[in-house]
């Protein structure tokens, strides 16, 4: 493992330690000594999420730099809240051949060669508390996500192919349930700051017309303004003019000193 990338995970450390709540650290901490209370049984594919902008615009396509979130299908929970039964969320990004029910999550998240997904703050979504339920085992609903990056990620960090990026709720160390997507990195030295870009496999029809329209829609604002400007300049252009040929007579200028 290069030096910028043992500095990068060390860095998702501190982050991670910095911005640990309650008994997130103990929880982990306890994990990772196999104090594992129960079972939880094979993980479940609860389904898809999809990849989006921030104002939930989806996404077919980005560079490391593009801003994004996941959205969950409506509705989706864990079995259980942090407060209550000690549930947890996480985020993953890992090579497209391996299981998001078998990730085993450290205090940063995913463990080995497998990454989390980073807040725009650059702190790893880990090890996320739920909202509190009224009591224990009740479903839980998993909160929207904020908004995410891959700006943390160093050139060549993260290795050119097909990865699933998703969501999932664990118990401990343990999945219970996941959604994911697929996308395909690819190195791009052109792009900053990471060096590469990415395609959402079989990304949903809205999401590849949203981004073919989004160059012309963001083009509005900048027409919009140079309309504007052109009305500003051509009305006082036309102010000038019309003072230029009718300009005020040398009797009604003495007229007007005599008074």
């Amino acid at each position: 493992m290069s030096g910028d990338i043992m500095r990068t995970r060390r860095r998702w450390g501190r982050s991670a330690i910095l911005g640990t709540i309650g008994g997130l650290a103990v929880a982990s901490a306890a994990a990772a000594g196999g104090l594992v209370p129960e079972d939880v049984g094979p993980a479940v594919d609860e389904g898809s999420v999809v990849i989006a902008a921030p104002d939930g615009t989806p996404l077919a396509s980005g560079g490391s730099a593009t801003p994004y979130t996941l959205v969950l299908p409506e509705g989706s929970t864990c079995p259980g809240d942090s407060a209550n039964d000690d549930w947890r969320v996480q985020t993953f990004l890992i090579p497209a051949s391996h299981d998001p029910g078998q990730v085993e999550y450290g205090v940063i998240g995913p463990e080995g060669t497998q990454f989390p997904l980073f807040a725009f703050d650059t702190k790893p979504y880990a090890h996320q508390l739920l909202p509190v339920n009224a009591g224990p085992g009740m479903e839980a609903r998993i909160p929207l996500l904020p908004e995410l990056t891959f700006t943390i990620f160093p050139p060549d960090a993260v290795a050119p192919g097909r990865y699933r990026i998703g969501v999932a709720c664990t118990y401990f160390r343990q999945t219970a349930r996941y959604w994911d997507a697929e996308i395909e990195i690819v190195a791009d030295p052109d792009d900053e700051p990471a060096q590469f870009t990415w395609t959402a496999v079989d990304a949903p029809a809205d999401a590849i017309a949203a981004q073919t329209l989004e160059p012309e829609s963001r083009r509005w604002p900048y027409i919009a303004g140079a309309a504007a400007l052109a009305i500003a300049l051509g009305g006082g252009w036309w102010m000038v003019r019309r003072r230029s040929q009718n300009p005020p007579s040398s009797t009604s200028s003495r007229a007007g000193a005599l008074r």
